[in-house]
């Protein structure tokens, strides 16, 4: 049985809640959060304690793992305080704000020899993971482009609108649009060898990125991120991947969300169980991805089986590389990647 810690009691806090409920071999023993009234709630809603100074929590004897479920800016800190108290850890994305932030909280973790998660949930997304294994698998020949896209309503929610300061976030470059930028690098296997990015900014704010992506291989990415607009505008995530043999076309707001067009003619719609997330306040129904990187993290850490999806070394170069676009901006270039 393991027995996870919650830190952070906001959106993030209680979806994973949400699917540790649903776990056989998981127990939630505690959810802390500086904010009172919003630990009680979610600590009574799943039936557990309810902590409002996080140390308390990961100090707990018998709790083995902790999550962390708060904003970016914080997550170098509280890493560090669980890997000294000999906890494995999940994380939340981006891993931090700085590449050399990422290569200490690495370093503490191995040093203090415990496991070390970083959620970026896309890569279990189903219908990110079909891509994944059709590209992997050659079914439809080599791809040759693809074209992403995740657009938001101005996040508004967030607690002290810690997303909308570019010292606290990184802005949608490194708080949302990264989601596209890590699942290119783990598609493809590789960094790209060029990036050009173009970012509007508003009140020095990094609010929406477009980049383009050329990879060694010959495929050319065109990946765009915003959390600019209004809100009553949809959340939307998608991508359109050509292959030499078909076009595969996928956008959350429509059913079905997943269509393969065969150069043949043929027209395939495959179907992903959808798991809903009852009661999590947010933009996101579906807790499918959440559940399925959770379960992996925890199979995983019971079975003392290394992490092959997601290791926080390929999380630190997804943050690396959106680090990159930024400087591709700031010079008004296209740049080359060693």
């Amino acid at each position: 049985m393991i027995k996870v810690g919650i830190i952070g009691a906001g959106f993030m806090g209680s979806m994973h809640a949400t699917v540790y409920s649903q776990l056989p071999d998981v127990k939630i023993v505690g959810i802390a959060d500086i904010r009172g009234e919003k630990a009680k709630s979610l600590a009574t809603k799943f039936k557990t304690i309810a902590y409002f100074d996080p140390d308390q929590l990961i100090n707990r004897e018998d709790v083995n793992l902790i999550d962390i479920c708060l904003p970016t800016y914080l997550h170098k800190e509280f890493v560090i305080k669980a890997a000294e108290a000999k906890k494995d850890i999940i994380c939340e994305k981006p891993i931090a704000l700085t590449v050399e932030d990422a290569n200490e909280m690495i370093k503490v973790c191995e040093k203090n020899k415990v496991r070390f998660a970083i959620a970026h949930v896309l890569r279990f997304w189903p219908e990110y993971k079909y891509l994944k294994d059709i590209y992997d698998r050659g079914a439809y020949g080599q791809l040759l482009t693809i074209s992403m896209r995740r657009v938001s309503p101005l996040p508004t929610w967030a607690w002290q609108d810690w997303l909308l300061s570019q010292e606290k976030s990184g802005g949608a470059l490194v708080d949302l649009h990264i989601h596209d930028t890590d699942f290119l690098l783990y598609l493809l296997k590789t960094k790209p060898k060029k990036i050009y990015t173009k970012i509007k900014r508003k009140n020095g704010l990094d609010a929406h990125v477009f980049s383009i992506f050329t990879f060694e291989n010959g495929v050319i990415a065109e990946v765009e991120g915003g959390f600019d607009f209004p809100s009553n505008f949809p959340f939307e995530m998608s991508y359109t991947a050509k292959f030499e043999k078909a076009t595969v076309d996928f956008n959350s707001n429509k059913s079905p969300s997943l269509i393969i067009y065969e150069h043949s003619g043929k027209i395939d719609k495959p179907v992903f169980q959808k798991i809903k997330a009852e009661g999590v306040e947010g933009n996101i129904e579906d807790l499918g991805g959440y559940f399925y990187e959770l379960r992996y993290f925890v199979d995983h850490i019971i079975h003392n089986k290394p992490f092959q999806v997601i290791t926080p070394e390929e999380a630190r170069d997804s943050l690396e590389i959106v680090l990159k676009e930024k400087e591709s901006d700031l010079k008004g270039a296209e740049i080359e990647i060693d």
